[in-house]
């Protein structure tokens, strides 16, 4: 990584962003230790070991923000890199019976993305996706919440969108890289993803969601920043990933999370955003969750509008009783 440093200057800057922060995550990568990954063949089994044996997987909550410790398989970083396989990961999930089969499923869809990365050869990365049906719009207009967020009234279906390029929304783009959204969750998880190379699944897609429904930024410019900083990339489950958080992928329906009521559910303590965003080290939960309502010293004006972050339900309790958790 040390060449991007060279790259990188106020005349050139690598992913439009300011040299302080390519600095940051170079620096944070040669400094930082990998001893939470197993990254060897020997330790990736032991951690599923560990995991799966003793019974972490059947108690994980795999929802929550923050998967510190065993609230997560930590498999993702031996998985990229061959250190364990998906099969390895599937005979041992069986083999721990009840409980641990959703670590089946997790090597399923990972499987399932490889599959169509193979299919779609270099047309993953086309900016319109690689299925037919997108040209006419077709399934892209299809719109679902799921069980995890909420389609908003404001959120285009991807056959619908013009994307921005990085260099057309440059402080929206600068802001969202570098943590500073003025959304605690996304923010948390930009800045635990430039410092560790990492951050859990659900806050990785309430990322990919606000800059690519909210802000209209192209879904590329978010897969190859990931594919940058990731200790874990594997180009099929990335650029998959967001290709199907885009609406552009082999599923292409409109999803659109709700950031702020995604918080409130999956932190609900607030003790995640906390951890990352210490401007918000001394508040109570609920301006920890919206600071921008609390006048938080040195909190920026929020990139979107919060109203359109929440739930109906969410925004229904606030304005019944001023507040969002505790609902």
């Amino acid at each position: 990584m040390t060449p991007a440093l060279a790259a990188s200057s106020a005349d050139r800057p690598l992913f439009g962003l300011p040299e302080d922060a390519v600095h940051a995550v170079v620096s944070s990568a040669l400094t930082s230790s990998t001893s939470a990954w197993a990254a060897s063949e020997s330790d990736a089994q032991a951690r599923l070991a560990h995991f799966v044996r003793g019974g972490h997987a059947a108690t994980a909550d795999r929802s929550l923000a923050d998967t510190a410790a065993d609230g997560s398989s930590k498999l993702s970083v031996p998985l990229a890199l061959g250190c364990v396989s998906p099969r390895q990961v599937h005979t041992a999930a069986v083999a721990a019976g009840e409980g641990a089969g959703w670590l089946s499923s997790h090597m399923e869809m990972r499987d399932a993305f490889v599959y169509a990365a193979l299919a779609a050869g270099p047309a993953l990365f086309r900016r319109e996706g690689w299925l037919p049906v997108r040209e006419s719009g077709g399934a892209a207009g299809n719109a679902s919440g799921g069980a995890a967020g909420k389609a908003s009234g404001g959120a285009a279906s991807a056959g619908q969108v013009t994307w921005k390029q990085p260099a057309e929304a440059s402080g929206s783009w600068v802001r969202w890289a570098t943590g500073s959204t003025g959304l605690p969750l996304v923010d948390a998880a930009m800045r635990e993803l430039s410092a560790t190379g990492y951050c859990s699944n659900r806050v990785r897609q309430n990322a990919a969601s606000l800059l690519t429904k909210d802000l209209g930024v192209d879904w590329r410019a978010g897969a190859e920043w990931f594919q940058w900083c990731l200790v874990d990339h594997e180009v099929a489950a990335n650029w998959g990933n967001w290709a199907y958080f885009a609406g552009v992928g082999s599923d292409p329906k409109s999803r659109h999370f709700c950031t702020v009521s995604q918080a409130a559910k999956y932190d609900p303590g607030c003790a995640y955003v906390r951890s990352w965003v210490k401007e918000l080290e001394g508040c109570d939960d609920e301006a920890a969750l919206r600071p921008h309502a609390y006048a938080v010293a040195g909190w920026p004006e929020p990139l979107v509008d919060p109203t359109t972050q929440l739930t109906w339900h969410d925004a229904q309790a606030l304005e019944e009783s001023g507040r969002v958790l505790g609902h």
